[in-house]
């Protein structure tokens, strides 16, 4: 009795929707939209937009000069081990020095306008900024494990 009724809902099932299909074949054609109620939109015209259709440009070659350039090669002078040492161009990958380097930074934004009682203090922490960076080798490979505690001002 089980086994009927299923068989009995799958056709029904088939049934209503081969209607439906054949129902939508009918009223949907090629090239034709409704909407939700069923009813046809019209379309604009079939004609393709240029804007749609994008090229890639092609590159320019790049004009030669008639003068030839000398190839100059400049010889890279190693800086010496204090200057590098003491050099800011380069920041060691340890967060005390990048917080150091920042720390610097802006205390010489803040000593910049020149020295005088207001900002005198400014030029003491960048002294001693510059002695802690220098201690710590940030200028180059970075503090070692030890340095920390050595190099630390201590007031």
């Amino acid at each position: 009795m089980l086994l009927l009724f299923r068989f009995f809902g799958m056709f029904c099932l088939v049934m209503l929707l081969t209607q439906q299909a054949s129902a939508t074949d009918n009223k949907l054609t090629l090239g034709t939209v409704l909407d939700d109620q069923g009813n046809p939109i019209a379309l604009p015209s079939t004609k393709v937009n240029n804007n749609l259709r994008y090229t890639i440009p092609t590159p320019k070659k790049p004009v030669k000069s008639s003068t030839k350039r000398k190839l100059t090669s400049k010889k890279v002078v190693k800086q010496s081990r204090k200057k590098q040492l003491a050099s800011r161009n380069n920041v060691a990958n340890d967060p005390g020095c990048r917080w150091l380097n920042s720390r610097m930074s802006s205390l010489e934004q803040y000593a910049g306008t020149g020295v005088n009682a207001r900002n005198r203090h400014y030029q003491q922490e960048l002294s001693i900024r510059q002695q802690e960076w220098q201690c710590l080798k940030c200028g180059a490979e970075g503090p070692s494990q030890g340095d920390h505690a050595q190099c630390q001002y201590r007031r």
